[in-house]
Parts: structure tokens; C-alpha cells; sequence
């Protein structure tokens, strides 16, 4: 016997198989996609908008692809460089894919806005 739960449960089902991919939980492929600047969006909260750091902690926009990415990836190893802070704990948490994806993203930003430039005599 049916109970209204497990009929319910099947329109649902039913409802989604019927209204496309769309609803449907996302394949292995579509996962493993994300949007860099969402990644790149957490950064600004140390090294500033765009990579562009106001303060000590240094600026990252417009450094080497190589070099940011070799950075991150020391930070996300067992043994971090010396005087590391929090970025061993904030890389650990990203893949080898996202890390090199960001590594391109700060790599391609002037390292000053246009803004900054401008105001320049």
C-alpha cells in the first residue's frame, strides 16, 4: 500500500525527470566547473578588491601566473612556508584546479586600477 508520502515523492520525481535538466541534481562534469571570481571574490577580503592590497598584507593582481601559483600550492602542502598565517588553511581547501585557475585570474589584473593611474601626475 501507498502511503500519500511515498506518492507524493514520486510526483516530485516525476515533476523534475518531466521538466528537464534543469531541476536535476548536476552530473560529475557539471560539478567540477565553478566561476573563478567567486573564488577570487574571498581574497579581497586580505589582499584587497581585485588583488590590490590598501595595506601590508601584499597585493597579488598582476603577479606572475608561475609564481602565484607555486605560492599556492606551497601554502596548500604539509609543510607551508615559514610566517605562513591563514593561507595554509584557506588553500587546503581548494583543488589543484582552483588553485591554478586563480593563479591565472590575479596573474591577468594591472596591478593598479585605472583609477589609480589617472590620479597619477
Amino acid at each position: 500500500m501507498y502511503t500519500a508520502t511515498r506518492v507524493i515523492g514520486y510526483g516530485a520525481l516525476l515533476s523534475a525527470l518531466m521538466a528537464g535538466p534543469g531541476l536535476l541534481p548536476a552530473t560529475a562534469a557539471e560539478q567540477s566547473t565553478f566561476d573563478v571570481t567567486v573564488l577570487a571574490a574571498s581574497c579581497a577580503n586580505c589582499h584587497g578588491t581585485d588583488g590590490r592590497s590598501p595595506g601590508s598584507i601584499p597585493s597579488i593582481a598582476g603577479r606572475p601566473e608561475s609564481i602565484l601559483g607555486e605560492q599556492l600550492k606551497a601554502f596548500k602542502s604539509d609543510n607551508p612556508p615559514a610566517g605562513t598565517t591563514v593561507m595554509n588553511r584557506l588553500a587546503k581547501g581548494l583543488s589543484d584546479e582552483q588553485l591554478d585557475a586563480l593563479a591565472l585570474h590575479f596573474s591577468q589584473i594591472a596591478q593598479s586600477s585605472p583609477s589609480q593611474e589617472a590620479s597619477k601626475p
